[in-house]
């Protein structure tokens, strides 16, 4: 009897045992399964996948993208967001852009503002990598959702793909935004410490990361100017930010780019004998698109005044011919009425700016002089405007004094006119 209980307790734990033994063996293999699954489903999220993308169907060149997501939604703008295009047209057609949501499976450094691409292809990475451009949009709104995950909101005019299941793809550039930033914000550093060899080093590498993006550019190009040094390249340089100038995210550092450029070109154009015309018709450009963004920056305001004066002076000058000496005579005088009006709104900002006082000075003693010459109007005598622009000189003069800092030496152009 106490054998075969013996026997049974034996049996008992060694069927005990073989149960804890294979619960051991399972038990490994559900945490691996759980694990992959885990690692599966946030690998779609990490992986990053490229696609070539053809902007032409049945052509060769191709770009190399990243894909970062696929188009989930579609929807059309509030009218509200047209910013008053296209207001309530009966044209019987739908003319708002169209708004498409993305989910974003890579996230390469998206922003606000860049442009993605809608690209028609298998959704068989592995096995087909080439696309092609249906459509493209710009980011408006990036967000983070509990359950779904990241998702972009995109502004485009989408047309009859606009139904379909769709990848979205950013150029290969974008990987590499986040580094020019930093390298970017390096150079910044070390120009405010005034170190500028460390300054364009950091520079340079902003644009080699990301040499579309204004402002590498437009920072290298500001440290050639104010130092002094390869002035010819800061030109280069404020060039090519001006190329890529929509993709500038912040309106600030935009606003300023304008502002420099304008003030670059006006020195050009001095030091370069007032020969080059064509730099006046590029600082005009610069200036339209400056005043699309805001009308009351004081140090855009003085230097686009000090453009539209070299186009008075260039205009007022005698012209054989009487149809283009009456052409001229005409643009003179809207040029010398806008420089005006840009040095008095200059003024209202910053009444203590001695620098719109001296353009001003320049702007009434031309006028003054282009008035009593012998072929003015009013050459044989003062006219009544003639007495109203020696009481605006005046008055601006004794502003000019009042307000020039001791350490700058007077204008001697203007001191000229006064002995």
């Amino acid at each position: 009897m106490n054998r075969f209980q013996n026997i049974s307790t034996l049996i008992f734990f060694r069927s005990k045992m073989g149960k804890s033994t294979d619960s051991y063996k399972v038990r490994p293999f559900r945490i691996f399964f759980s694990i992959l699954l885990f690692t599966s489903s946030f690998g779609k999220v990490d992986s990053r996948e490229f696609v070539y993308a053809f902007r032409e169907p049945g052509k060769s060149e191709k770009e190399k993208m990243i894909l970062v997501g696929e188009t989930v939604l579609y929807d059309k703008v509030k009218p509200i967001e047209e910013e008053g295009k296209n207001k309530y047209l009966d044209i019987g057609v739908d003319t708002r852009a169209d708004l498409v949501t993305i989910k974003i499976n890579f996230d390469p450094g998206l922003r606000v503002g860049q442009t993605l691409y809608l690209i028609e292809k298998d959704f068989d990475h592995k096995n087909y990598k080439n696309g092609n451009i249906v459509a493209q949009i710009e980011i408006k709104s990036i967000f983070q959702t509990s359950f779904i995950g990241k998702r972009a909101r995109g502004i485009g005019n989408l047309g009859l793909v606009k139904d379909k299941n769709l990848m979205v793809a950013a150029p290969l550039v974008s990987e590499k935004i986040e580094p020019a930033i930093v390298e970017r914000k390096k150079g910044d550093y070390h120009f405010s410490r005034n170190e500028i060899a460390e300054s364009i080093r950091a520079y340079k590498h902003t644009i080699s990361l990301d040499p579309s993006s204004p402002m590498g550019h437009f920072r290298l190009g500001l440290l050639y100017k104010k130092t002094g040094e390869a002035y010819i390249s800061a030109g280069s340089e404020f060039s090519m930010a001006w190329k890529n100038r929509k993709r500038f995210e912040n309106p600030q550092e935009e606003l300023e780019f304008y502002t420099e450029y304008i003030d670059y070109l006006n020195h050009k154009y001095e030091t370069e004998g007032f020969k080059n015309q064509s730099i006046l018709s590029k600082s005009m450009e610069v200036i339209q698109e400056a005043f699309k963004r805001t009308g009351s920056d004081p140090e855009l305001l003085i230097h686009s005044a000090l453009t539209y004066y070299y186009l008075y002076k260039e205009k007022s000058k005698s012209d054989k011919t009487p149809t283009r000496a009456s052409t001229n005579r005409k643009r003179s005088d809207a040029y010398f009425e806008i420089s005006e009006k840009l040095v008095q709104d200059a003024n209202k900002l910053n009444p203590s700016d001695y620098r719109t006082y001296l353009l001003a000075c320049k702007l009434y003693l031309d006028k003054i002089g282009e008035l009593t010459s012998e072929t003015g109007q009013s050459g044989l005598g003062e006219s009544e405007e003639v007495g109203i622009l020696k009481n605006k000189f005046a008055d601006s003069l004794e502003k000019y004094k009042t307000f020039k800092p001791a350490s700058i030496p007077g204008d001697p152009y203007i001191l000229k006119s006064i002995n």
